[in-house]
């Protein structure tokens, strides 16, 4: 079973794909928190916010259990968090397992927050199981 982070966009049809793989990501994941803690940033798991029923969509299966609040970002959070990692990975390859897919998902999700920024939408990051 792999596990991704997804970009959920809080307008339904923004115009564009918000696609982005994540598994390098979620494989790094240890690895990626590390790495923020000692940037002072947030970890992907900062962005992260499940409601009940995306709770119950990823376990398909209904629960009785309270999801959060959604919580909305910034574009230009993501933008910031993104690059940082991206730069710093850059700088210090070996500081991750697989420094070439980490920074091939990092583009992705640069990308979808560039266009999302663009259209004025706010995001969060979901799980895939």
């Amino acid at each position: 079973m792999s596990v991704a982070f997804y970009v959920v966009l809080d307008k339904e049809d923004p115009g564009f794909d918000t696609f982005v793989n994540g598994k390098a990501l979620a494989k790094e994941a240890q690895k990626l928190e590390v790495i923020s803690k000692k940037l002072g940033i947030p970890t992907f798991e900062d962005f992260i916010t499940m409601s009940a029923d995306d709770i119950e969509d990823m376990l398909g299966e209904e629960v009785d259990i309270p999801g959060q609040e959604e919580k909305w970002f910034t574009p230009e959070e993501g933008l910031g968090f993104i690059q940082k990692l991206a730069d710093h990975i850059r700088v210090n390859p070996s500081s991750v397992t697989n420094s070439k897919a980490v920074l091939e998902d990092l583009g992705e999700y640069e990308e979808v927050f560039t266009k999302a920024k663009g259209v004025g939408a706010r995001w969060h990051l979901n799980l895939d199981i």
